[in-house]
């Protein structure tokens, strides 16, 4: 058992050292920023879901796609989806069924995604859901206490997180031991931080505390 759990912890470990800068830059994104400050208002908050939105329903299909192949075994893990979380968080913010149809939808998420680098693209969108348990604080700030209308996915990432990052770790663990390259991984995490940072990246506006630290998204 010490094995197992040194040799995860050692694929962590390196896919944290190999995205720490790419991470560190999505952490200064002036949407995530300005909700912490307390400055985001609802539009703009709305802005955001609806991007992480159009960002998640590709990746939803390419995470389950690649998780049906032929051959892949995921062992315990099993995916659950983003995009209807988000979807039913903009129903509450005021959009209907045909604005949600009409979302731009991400044209790189999901699109590099194998059995080899699913792994790496996993770390990085269950890792996420820590940080997504922090910014559900922030969300309550600006929507309000009460039923987590409009935060239902940051609701969900604080209640069940830590069960899904056990999971993934598990997931790595098997992966690893199956003899996925290490590169693989690493592209997996590298790619996906980069496409959800160019996704996003319509909505980054200069802040002037972006040399600051803020608190952590995942």
């Amino acid at each position: 058992m010490t094995d197992a759990v040194d040799v995860n912890s050692a694929v962590r470990n390196v896919l944290r050292d190999e995205t720490w800068g790419q991470h560190k830059q999505l952490h200064l994104h002036a949407s995530f920023r300005a909700l912490f400050k307390g400055t985001l208002d609802r539009s703009g908050y709305r802005a955001l879901i609806l991007r992480l939105y159009g960002f998640y329903v590709p990746l939803d299909a390419a995470i389950a796609e690649t998780l049906g192949s032929s051959g892949f075994d995921a062992g315990d893990y099993a995916y659950h989806p983003r995009a209807p979380l988000f979807a039913q968080d903009l129903v509450d913010l005021g959009l209907d069924d045909a604005a949600l149809a009409a979302a731009p939808r991400s044209p790189e998420a999901g699109t590099k995604i194998s059995p080899n680098t699913l792994g790496g693209v996993l770390y990085v969108v269950e890792g996420s859901t820590h940080g997504g348990g922090v910014i559900d604080r922030a969300a309550r700030d600006l929507l309000g206490d009460g039923p987590p209308d409009g935060r239902r996915y940051w609701d969900w990432c604080r209640t069940k997180g830590a069960y899904r990052w056990e999971m993934t770790n598990r997931l790595l663990l098997r992966l690893k031991e199956a003899g996925t390259p290490q590169q693989d991984l690493i592209k997996g995490a590298r790619q996906t931080f980069q496409s959800i940072a160019d996704w996003l990246m319509p909505l980054d506006r200069p802040s002037p505390s972006a040399g600051r630290s803020t608190e952590s998204l995942s």
